[in-house]
């Protein structure tokens, strides 16, 4: 009976006809900022994580035109409530919430943990915390549990689940309250290895849904219709498994059953035009999705090539016109013929033939560094360093540079990019030093994971904290009157490698002055 009973769910559900949103104005939808693995990023652009890829999936089912914001918890609960935000797309289910919209059918169910430090001796159970700091995200569904134990004046409220961990792992309070799931994943991000989840049972459970206001029954109905067609079509187990793996035992098909059963009987009647229909739809979108994807790839093929041959050429103008303008050079000095406006110009020829070059060298190895140079193998990066530092062996004994190393682990990548990450990285080091102070760089690495994670620090001229993120955009120069082969792509190239090979990099300041590069490339 139960087989049965799902094979006619799963008909129906194959069944069900696209809807069309009524209105052509997006939906505004809301979500958290850095809440693994449901939320992550900080910005709109930069949203990701597993409600929202399964957002956008539910939406291309339900043709549901949508717009993503990102904010933190409390603050998105407030403009939703505010109805300035149409939906929630990881909004737990309470009574309380209850009150002010309406619930899918949960996506994901998970349990909630106390974290505490490891080794710490006051707290083995949910009884200890009586009388402790505890943090919890601002209005998260664990807040309201802790409030409802009297626990408030206790309570120490971060935006998000990096914050709190960051702030337990500096010793202050005592405890952490927080989705068991989101906990593990996000102390693994940060590579924390001295806090602990109690293996104990915390009596609160989060059923993550997608939320609308009150009353709004028919973009309620259009969700649930997507939600369910994306466990049908498989695309919500994929998505299980890229954001969840081993973490969390899955029940929504339990739950699609036990929500939809009364349902079945009116679907069955439309069941057979629209099963049809879509199957229509779905191989005339695969026939135009294949062919896209081979005029793709044909002219991502051609666009490499064009570059190859255009650098080629570009090069070659470029590197006469700095030949020819230096031999003039001497030659005109030789002869004392050379005013001070002449040499003005001569200069200012030689410095943008020098920056072309630049520029047509960079913009080549930028579009081609997203794919292996060579074969790609488990590589010494003290060998590869070794060849770099040679190749800035003059410059570093010239300005009484010092470069500190030792005992770097090794990573796999093939071994042309990485020679080019650390060239790039310290070219700038050596170009971008402080005036005032001998370069001092210190290169070092750590194993963690699956990981290496690479570090390289100078005590340079430093990059100030707005401007971290925008060094990374092509083109982007602090300096505008800067060394002429400086073109604003290099770390735009390292980043390009580093995130081909699933890593990320990052900048920091360097103690007492300076800037610290952080990335990490597979074991």
């Amino acid at each position: 009976m139960n087989r049965l009973l799902t094979l006619l769910c799963l008909t129906v559900l194959l069944s069900i006809s696209p809807l069309s949103h009524s209105d052509d104005k997006p939906l505004i939808v809301g979500s958290e900022q850095n809440y693994p693995p449901f939320a992550l990023g900080l910005t709109d652009a930069a949203a990701d994580g597993f409600t929202v890829e399964l957002w956008r999936a539910v939406a291309a089912e339900s043709h549901l035109n949508s717009t993503i914001r990102v904010m933190p918890f409390h603050d998105i609960l407030q403009v939703f409530k505010a109805g300035n935000i149409d939906v929630l797309i990881n909004l737990a289910q309470s009574d309380e919430r209850r009150q002010f919209a309406d619930f899918t059918v949960p996506h994901v169910i998970v349990h909630g943990a106390i974290f505490v430090r490891h080794g710490e001796k006051n707290i083995h159970a949910e009884a200890d915390l009586q009388d402790k700091r505890i943090i919890v995200l601002n209005a998260d569904l664990a807040h309201d549990y802790a409030v409802s134990k009297g626990w408030e004046k206790q309570l120490v409220l971060v935006d998000t689940a990096e914050e709190g961990f960051k702030l337990l792992a500096s010793g202050q309070n005592d405890a952490l309250l927080l989705s068991q799931l989101t906990g593990k994943q996000t102390l693994e991000k940060l590579v924390l290895i001295r806090i602990d989840a109690l293996p104990v049972k915390v009596d609160f459970a989060q059923k993550f849904s997608f939320a609308v206001h009150k009353g709004d029954a028919e973009l309620l109905a259009k969700i649930n219709e997507g939600l369910a067609l994306t466990k049908v079509n498989g695309v919500y187990d994929k998505l299980y498994e890229k954001w969840f793996g081993v973490y969390e035992e899955k029940t929504l098909p339990q739950l699609l059953l036990k929500y939809l059963a009364p349902v079945v009987g009116f679907f069955l009647l439309v069941m057979g035009v629209s099963f049809y229909r879509r199957n229509v739809e779905r191989k005339q979108a695969m026939r135009v999705l294949k062919k896209n994807q081979a005029a793709l790839a044909t002219a991502h093929t051609d666009l490499l090539q064009f570059t190859h041959i255009a650098a080629h050429h570009l090069q070659e103008p470029t590197r006469r016109l700095v030949t020819f303008v230096q031999c003039l050079q001497t030659q005109l000095t030789e002869a004392q013929t050379l005013s001070d406006e002449v040499m003005m110009s001569l200069n200012f020829i030689e410095q943008s033939a020098l920056r072309q070059r630049a520029l047509v060298r960079d913009i080549q190895l930028y579009l081609t560094t997203i794919e292996p140079l060579a074969e790609v193998e488990r590589v010494s990066v003290m060998n590869v360093l070794a060849k770099v530092l040679k190749q800035h062996e003059q410059l570093i004994t010239d300005i009484h540079a010092r470069v500190d190393y030792a005992d770097l682990p090794s990573a796999t990548i093939d071994p042309p990019r990485l020679y080019d990450i650390f060239t790039i990285l310290l070219d700038n080091a050596l170009r971008y030093r402080h005036p005032e102070r001998t370069l001092h760089i210190q290169i070092s690495g750590e194993l963690k994971a699956g990981r290496v994670y690479y570090r390289i620090a100078d005590n340079g001229i430093g990059i100030p904290a707005d401007c971290r993120e925008r060094v990374f955009w092509v083109f982007e120069r602090l300096q505008v009157n800067s060394d002429p082969e400086s073109t604003g792509i290099g770390l735009a190239i390292v980043q390009r490698i580093i995130n081909s090979c699933g890593g990320m990099v990052s900048l920091d300041e360097t103690p007492n002055g300076g800037t610290t590069v952080l990335f990490d490339l597979p074991e």
